[in-house]
């Protein structure tokens, strides 16, 4: 993703949203942390949470009391800090932020900078109270906004599948319309048209998986499914592999 002429350039290399669901696990979560630690020192790493275990259970709450749009909105937020902070544990040497002025210096330090999204999501109020803008189109508009020069959505799945083929191989790569036309799956149904809208490409990670994630930062072939803008170029043939 480039720099705007005359817009600041925040130095992230890498943006990654990382799944709450990848909580679950702490000994993989661990090793995950331990991971972007280590490519922290010679990658500039930012994470962006999602809402995890505390989100689910704001969604099992809000079934019975049907909070207002407003209160859902703010909670899931705060979920999401929740979540960077327990992630912050289980990352040695990160730092976690709310303000985007901070992360220059945590970047420069070689450490991962964890974001606290809370503050920025409610102050900027730029999404949507939708059930459809989740943590995966959030992380992508801050991906943007930081100029980040790549990003991934790192999650419990090895990638995408072909909707109705839950037990079938993940697609190596396919177009945001592509995506598009197969509704919510592996990834929320904002995320495609807001990639193609700002020509940013996405790779769906298994965060499980931190060799394929750390081979995915290298440039290695890793498991994994590239979303990209219709016209941009994908890397090979698109085709699907084994998880």
């Amino acid at each position: 993703m480039n720099r705007d002429p005359g817009f600041r350039d925040f130095g992230v290399d890498v943006l990654v949203k990382l799944g709450g669901s990848l909580l679950a696990d702490f000994d993989r979560a661990r090793a995950l942390g331990e991971t972007l630690s280590e490519l922290a020192t010679t990658h500039r790493v930012l994470v962006f949470p999602g809402g995890g275990p505390i989100d689910n259970y704001i969604e099992m709450v809000d079934r019975v009391l049907r909070f207002p749009a407003d209160v859902h909105h703010q909670l899931c937020a705060r979920a999401q800090d929740q979540t960077g902070l327990m992630f912050s544990t289980l990352c040695p040497g990160s730092r976690v932020f709310s303000r985007p002025v901070e992360v220059p210096s945590v970047l420069a330090e070689g450490r991962v900078a964890i974001m606290l999204p809370m503050e920025q999501i409610i102050g900027l109020d730029v999404f949507e109270r939708s059930w459809t803008t989740t943590s995966d189109s959030t992380a992508a508009w801050f991906a943007r906004f930081f100029g980040a020069r790549r990003f991934a959505i790192l999650t419990d799945v090895p990638g995408i599948r072909r909707p109705g083929d839950a037990d079938g191989a993940c697609l190596e790569s396919l177009t945001t319309a592509e995506a598009a036309a197969m509704g919510r799956t592996g990834i929320d149904e904002c995320l495609p048209p807001f990639l193609e809208a700002n020509g940013m490409s996405c790779t769906i990670l298994d965060g499980r998986d931190h060799l394929s994630v750390e081979n995915w930062f290298q440039g290695l072939p890793a498991p994994g499914t590239l979303v990209h803008p219709v016209g941009a170029p994908a890397p090979g043939k698109a085709r699907s592999f084994s998880a």
